[in-house]
């Protein structure tokens, strides 16, 4: 081994994170901010709330499909004002709440509409709440961004100019020259813009060295329109009982198919005895968004049952949001048309930087990250005095913002033969 070899090799440790040298080359990444485009359409969070479990989507878009929204803009359902519905004991001393649903659309709309459509929303929220039918809206511009039909501009033949600085750096310190390109490693997404890439060099002879490659990963969102509901079920109880004492219960009243999440203690504080501590169950039942109604006036059925039992138990509820079941998922893939087409078209733009070309592929490998149903976790905060009638009321969730649920991501990874 010659003496340059070994000070190359001594040298790497020394080397900066963004570059290194291996197999006689050396790598350097280089990233920059794309340049902004500008924002042009405005974003509107727009909530339909209804009472009661008899109202289904296909109402509620009804009710708001004259400012063109449909049912693929819904983004979520929660219990509106963050309510936790609690069951009264005994059932007859009072009637059970009507249950307020907040069903969430986002509605989109360029700039040169953003008049109109505010006026419209305005006009609608006003004459929905005088129609006799049970529902109110309510809107907020939530936020700005720019249509898909302007892509970032990333200047990627700065990027292998700034690369191959990083890259003779480490090499010109051992007294070797970053010389031919023989490997290029970038990304594209039709979402996020993404502007960096890893450069790879030649160093000293170019025998013994990988194959000279273009590696691209594109990425998709696959925009399906959630199909299942979380309901959030709490069950409080006193501490001798255990986890089967619970499932068993809500078996009895019609409940099954839970996930069970958690349990904690918690004190009660009754009007007029000491202070007792209980155990609180927490559960997650998934219902299909078309089921909604029918999911929900079981749960209200299961609630006055399990009152009724005087076992000890109060069963409570909330909505939680949205999610996309797994075989919806399967059944609706990513178009790998696409994904290929933005590969090809970033792979040309790289290599076009980078003063070569991008020839044959030479594999491909594709990825899915299954979307996770957005759960909104309460921060539980003692129930106002004036709004607890028996043993129900209303707790306020710690949550200030509407979040949309979580969309299966598609990826898939070409390698292109480097020419």
């Amino acid at each position: 081994m010659s003496l340059r070899r070994v000070m190359v090799l001594f040298l790497i440790p020394a080397a900066s994170l963004l570059a290194q040298v291996v197999n006689n080359t050396v790598t350097a990444t280089a990233s920059q901010s794309s340049t902004a485009a500008q924002p042009d359409e405005a974003v509107f969070s727009v909530a339909v709330a209804s009472v009661g479990v008899g109202t289904s989507l296909d109402q509620v878009v009804a009710a708001v499909s004259g400012l063109g929204i449909t049912a693929a803009n819904l983004v979520q359902i929660s219990n509106a004002q963050g309510a936790i519905i609690f069951s009264p004991t005994p059932p007859q001393s009072s009637p059970a709440p009507a249950l307020p649903l907040n069903w969430i659309f986002q509605l989109v709309v360029p700039f040169s509409k953003l008049k109109d459509n505010t006026g419209a929303l305005a006009a609608l929220q006003k004459s929905i709440s005088q129609n006799n039918s049970g529902l109110t809206l309510s809107f907020t511009l939530s936020g700005t961004r720019v249509s898909g039909q302007q892509a970032p501009n990333c200047n990627l033949a700065d990027l292998v100019s700034q690369a191959r600085a990083q890259a003779q750096d480490i090499a010109g310190a051992s007294g070797f020259k970053a010389g031919a390109i023989v490997g290029l490693t970038s990304a594209t997404s039709a979402a996020v813009p993404i502007c960096s890439l890893t450069v790879r060099f030649a160093l000293g002879a170019m025998f013994g060295q990988p194959e000279p490659i273009i590696t691209i990963t594109a990425t998709r969102t696959n925009a399906i329109q959630p199909d299942e509901v979380l309901i959030g079920l709490t069950v409080q109880s006193r501490t001798t009982s255990g986890l089967d004492d619970i499932i068993g219960a809500l078996t009895a009243a019609g409940i099954s198919g839970t996930n069970f999440t958690s349990v904690y203690t918690t004190n009660i504080y009754p009007p007029t005895n000491n202070p007792q501590t209980a155990l609180v169950w927490s559960f997650t039942l998934t219902a299909p968004l078309a089921k909604l109604s029918s999911a929900l006036s079981q749960v209200l059925s299961a609630q006055q049952t399990i009152s009724a039992n005087k076992s000890g138990l109060t069963l409570a509820f909330y909505v939680e949001g949205m999610q996309v079941s797994q075989q919806l998922s399967q059944s609706q893939p990513c178009s790998q048309a696409a994904l290929l087409a933005d590969a090809q078209a970033q792979a040309k733009r790289a290599a076009t930087a980078a003063g070569v070309s991008a020839g044959a592929i030479l594999s491909m490998s594709e990825g899915i990250s299954g979307a996770a149903g957005l759960q909104l976790v309460p921060a539980y905060q003692p129930v106002p005095a004036n709004l607890v009638v028996g043993n129900f009321g209303y707790t306020s969730f710690a949550t200030s913002n509407v979040f949309t649920t979580p969309q299966p991501t598609c990826s898939l990874t070409i390698q292109f033969q480097l020419m």
